[in-house]
């Protein structure tokens, strides 16, 4: 898993004086954060809704920002699902020094709009904030008859 490779700091136990042997070690849940984007109508909120378990009859295009919180084993992982609307694409940049990775979804069935997709991902590619960070491309919408 990628992910694991993310900086995160330990407790470590370590002998102190007066005859203990070793200090009380604190279970430190792992934090991971990453950040969701895309075009608008890509699948973005669907994806990690149902990452999350939720039901997704009820999922709404995202207006800004919604945060969504996972557990995978000992790591707490913070999801930044943000709108990909052009007027909100802007603003992705604010979240890229925060983030230890970005997945990218693609609606893989609409081939009208896989050109803007590459020049977005491209952009954001490009940013010195996101250079060395790891980049899941989810291509999103596989049950589609015409997905890629």
């Amino acid at each position: 898993n990628s992910w694991r490779n993310a900086n995160v700091k330990f407790l470590q136990c370590a002998p102190i004086a007066m005859g203990n042997s070793c200090c009380n070690r604190k279970k430190e849940k792992k934090k991971i954060v990453l950040l969701l984007v895309g075009l608008d109508n890509a699948g973005k909120s669907v994806a990690v809704k149902g990452l999350a378990g939720e039901p997704l009859d009820t999922v709404m295009p995202t207006v800004g920002l919604s945060v969504t919180y996972l557990k995978y084993g000992s790591y707490s992982v913070k999801v930044f699902d943000l709108g990909g609307g052009p007027d909100i694409r802007g603003i992705w940049q604010r979240y890229f020094v925060d983030v230890h990775g970005v997945i990218f979804v693609v609606d893989s069935s609409d081939y009208h709009r896989l050109d803007e997709a590459r020049d977005v991902l491209n952009d954001m590619l490009s940013h010195e904030k996101i250079r060395g960070k790891p980049i899941l491309l989810l291509a999103n919408k596989q049950d589609r008859q015409e997905a890629l």
